[in-house]
């Protein structure tokens, strides 16, 4: 049934969206169901279907399960997307741990609005469930958590990450893993285990200052990888410096990078394994944000192809149940043994205790519950924060479109010193990373991070819009 030229539930659909860009409904709102459309407008229920079918074609709304459709701002007028990066293509030291000692600083001087964020903002996380968890370990614990526990960890927690790893794609046994201090003390004791001083190490660019830090402190050199914004690290570069022999281990985030929030799509994960095995070099594969995926299904791993036990597998639940427990984990291939030996050197073991409080938590809790909830609310502060850059920043910034994770990476006109900007918006109460602490090199000073991880209020929005009138005063 056709009306002025146009189908019903297309002009239905174009008036919701002309509703949605007027600001009518916000990103992240819900939207009226399909039985109100039916009921309101006089439609059948498929023509109500319909008018959503088109709009999330379109961009404009997203479906979520068992929930209905919620505001979903339209790529079509997002910022456009930062080129792949361009890095020198030689390795190099890594200094940056007195410039980043100096940005600690500088943002913990005083009460800031935060646009960082290291983990999700902890309103956003179990911490009722895991306070019953740890009241349920006082009251039924003797003294079994006091001595040192196994090297490799917690038997019991293991078996909860053996499970868990299934979601990734891959049959893990316990005895594989080693339960580490978070997955910064997993990938030192990788790297340690596949490089030595003065060994270079392939990592995207931009990367995590963490990652370059661990780097830094072995003495070993980086060799900073071309890496798209959407797809993650080239691998024609990266075969290239394979082939010429420069680099004994790789680094990578390969699903949701800090800060770019790229991820590689499975295909070429499974490319990349292909390449690992060919010229023999070791992959450390740090997979702390794959669980915060914003599409429905989760990505694979490197790790999941891999034939020959040259991907250590790093992790942990710091991102999304309690960074403050420190627990994360590694599963090592054939480097397994070796990685022990690290660990019993390096901290005999990881605190039982906090090992205890997360079996006790994940025996009586449905962690994907959680996981899908906080992946809904994380989709939607990305989506209110994207639109707080286009409507304040200057209309010529460039910006990512993460499917996942905690980081949004900004990209600014070049006239823009961004460390600048941060002494400025310190003073103004407000912090943010400058996009030089990602990398080795001297790159990205027109670049900053900003965090989804803080749940969107007024605050956050006058945080954009301040640093919006701030970066116009460079230019």
């Amino acid at each position: 049934m056709k009306k002025n030229n146009g189908f019903i539930y297309l002009q239905l659909a174009e008036k919701i969206q002309q509703m949605i860009a007027g600001g009518v409904y916000a990103v992240g709102d819900k939207l009226p169901s399909v039985r109100s459309l039916h009921q309101d407008h006089g439609i059948s229920i498929s023509t109500a279907l319909q008018v959503y079918t088109h709009l999330e074609k379109k961009g404009w709304v997203e479906a979520r399960e068992k929930s209905g459709y919620f505001v979903h701002y339209s790529h079509n007028v997002r910022p456009q997307l930062p080129p792949v990066t361009d890095p020198l293509p030689t390795p190099g030291k890594v200094q940056i741990n007195e410039k980043l000692a100096m940005f600690r600083k500088t943002s913990q001087s005083q009460k800031t609005i935060s646009l960082i964020g290291a983990a999700p903002d902890t309103s956003l996380l179990p911490s009722v469930k895991l306070k019953k968890a740890l009241q349920l370990c006082a009251r039924e614990l003797d003294t079994s958590y006091i001595p040192y526990g196994d090297i490799t960890g917690h038997e019991p927690f293991r078996r909860h990450i053996a499970r868990h790893c299934l979601n990734w794609g891959r049959a893990v046994s316990p005895n594989e893993i080693i339960v580490t201090n978070g997955a910064i003390e997993a990938t030192t004791l990788c790297l340690r285990a596949v490089a030595k001083a003065g060994d270079t190490i392939a990592i995207e660019s931009p990367t995590f200052f963490g990652l370059l830090l661990a780097i830094e402190s072995l003495g070993m050199k980086a060799l900073e990888i071309p890496t798209d914004p959407v797809t993650g690290v080239s691998l024609d570069k990266l075969e290239a410096a394979f082939k010429q022999k420069k680099v004994q281990a790789c680094l990578f985030v390969t699903n949701y990078n800090n800060p770019l929030g790229s991820c590689m799509p499975d295909n070429s994960k499974e490319q990349l394994a292909k390449l690992l095995q060919q010229y023999q070099v070791p992959l450390i594969e740090d997979d702390v944000y794959g669980d915060l995926h914003f599409a429905p299904e989760r990505p694979r791993t490197v790790k999941s192809y891999d034939e020959e036990g040259l991907v250590l597998y790093c992790s942990s639940w710091s991102k999304s149940i309690a960074a403050g427990l420190r627990i994360g984990w590694v599963i090592g291939g054939r480097y397994h043994e070796k990685i022990a030996q690290l660990k019993f050197m390096s901290s005999a073991s990881t605190g039982l205790l906090p090992q205890l409080v997360l079996t006790k938590f994940l025996d009586q809790q449905r962690l994907d519950l959680h996981l899908k909830s906080l992946r809904q609310t994380l989709n939607m502060q990305t989506m209110q924060m994207t639109k707080a850059i286009q409507e304040y920043f200057p209309v010529d910034t460039q910006l990512t479109r993460p499917n996942g994770g905690i980081s949004l990476w900004v990209v600014l006109p070049p006239r823009v010193d961004t460390w600048k900007l941060h002494e400025a918006a310190v003073e103004q109460g407000i912090t943010f990373t400058p996009g030089s602490l990602f990398s080795s090199q001297p790159r990205y000073h027109e670049c900053i991070r900003l965090t989804n991880a803080n749940p969107w209020n007024d605050d956050q929005e006058w945080a954009i819009q301040t640093l919006g009138r701030l970066i116009g005063k460079q230019l």
